[in-house]
């Protein structure tokens, strides 16, 4: 009985790997080996995973015609991945986590160029950046560990032409710079609510200034290319409004007012600041005509 029994187990056995060898199924509590393969009806790779010495392990799904389309894997420098290849074999998109803690995916065109690259940094800062066709970067977006967040625009040539972005202490800004990398226009908002804009020459002088103050106020100053004051213009949070010509040593020349209680006056002063020439409207409808100390040559 004893030899019976153990030709049954042996027959047992067989019928069970002749059953699987045929496609058929078969339960197994542990399988070690150092890869393997699944096959098709037709016997064809579709999924294949091994080890390698190198301390590296892969996993590949592959399509009908045995072309990777996914490849994941876990490297010996502690480095894991995934990548996508489309039907020509060409990777689309990879995904990856390093051991320094960084991660990022990448998306490829069809010629296997980085067109748009997403990376979170083990120090908390994180980027998207979007490249051309010839994998130039054309608009980069962040947000850093400090809170603060931003986007940059950039030309063919790599050079950033607009920037914009918020701070941690909720002040708020964008800049636009010419081909030679040169802010131009800068325009902020400040957490204490003042906001400014200002216009910058090609060799960085500040040229025009415009703002809105938290009080109220806000006016608009222009400068010659020597930094000094030329016209002011301002309202103020009490109604009143000016604006006011300087001459190239900043000295008043031409004041233009109007007032809240409803009065406007002119006025034109001479080079040594004495007033030559007053006009007014009141609000009492009374006009006071221009009147003048200037005496004929």
């Amino acid at each position: 009985m004893e030899l019976q029994t153990q030709i049954e187990k042996l027959e047992a056995r067989i019928a069970a790997l002749e059953k699987m060898l045929h496609g058929g199924d078969a339960t197994f509590d542990t399988i070690t080996c150092k890869a393997w393969k699944v096959v098709d009806k037709d016997g064809k790779i579709r999924i294949a995973a091994g080890t390698l010495a190198d301390g590296n392990a892969f996993v590949n799904w592959l399509d009908k015609d045995e072309k990777v389309r996914i490849g994941a894997g876990t490297l010996a420098d502690g480095q894991a991945s995934v990548q996508w290849w489309d039907k020509d074999g060409k990777i689309r998109i990879a995904a990856a986590t390093f051991a320094d803690g960084d991660a990022s995916v990448q998306w490829m065109d069809k010629d296997e160029k980085v067109r748009i690259k997403a990376t979170t940094f083990a120090d908390g800062n994180a980027f998207v950046n979007w490249l051309d066709k010839d994998e130039k970067v054309r608009i980069g977006a962040g947000t850093l560990a400090d809170g603060d967040a931003f986007v940059n625009w950039l030309d063919k040539d790599e050079k950033v032409r607009i920037s914009a972005a918020t701070l941690a202490d909720g002040d708020a800004f964008v800049n636009w710079l010419d081909k030679d990398e040169k802010v131009r226009i800068n325009a902020t908002t400040f957490a204490g609510g003042n906001a400014f804009v200002n216009w910058l020459d090609k060799d960085g002088k500040l040229r025009i200034v415009a703002s809105t103050l938290a009080d109220g106020e806000a006016f608009v100053n222009w400068l010659d290319k020597d930094g000094e004051m030329r016209i002011s213009a301002t309202t103020f949070a009490d109604g009143d409004a000016s604006v006011q010509w300087m001459d190239k040593d900043e000295k008043v020349r031409i004041s233009a007012t109007t007032f809240a209680d409803g009065n406007a006056n002119v006025k034109w002063w001479d080079k040594d600041e004495k007033l030559r020439i007053g006009a007014a409207t009141n609000a009492d409808g009374t006009v006071v005509l221009p009147t003048s100390d200037l005496k004929p040559k």
